[in-house]
């Protein structure tokens, strides 16, 4: 049988720990936090964000940080920092596999043709 609880263990990993109006916080690293509410924050949306803050941070923790200032400058700073300690950038999911290589290549052949131009052959400069 498949344990996920198992896998889920397995996959916690280190939290970022900050500092703010003198006092150190932690958010518990992106896999801890629902993936649906990640996505969302991903995209830049401004409740998503505060709700992954929120389960990220645990409720005791995330009430004393909602009683403090929250600028949008620190705030997106701090959710930037939290993406990059994760591994990811803004608007890459965190539920997709890791990028490879590009594997595209041009979508058709270069022509062969030259710039002269085709038709009857004569020009219009004799005219």
């Amino acid at each position: 049988m498949f344990d996920l609880d198992a896998v889920a263990a397995e996959e916690t990993k280190a939290p970022l720990t900050f500092t703010w109006h003198g006092q150190e916080w932690t958010l518990a690293h992106m896999t801890g936090v629902d993936w649906r509410v990640v996505e969302l924050a991903n995209e830049g949306d401004v409740e998503a964000i505060r709700k992954a803050f929120r389960l990220a941070m645990g409720a005791e923790q995330a009430d004393r940080f909602d009683e403090l200032p929250q600028p949008i400058a620190a705030m997106t700073a701090l959710f930037k920092r939290w993406l990059d300690h994760n591994g990811t950038t803004e608007g890459e999911s965190t539920a997709s596999p890791d990028s490879s290589g590009s594997t595209a290549g041009p979508s058709k052949r270069p022509s062969k043709r030259t710039t002269r131009a085709s038709g009857s052959g004569t020009s219009s400069r004799g005219r």
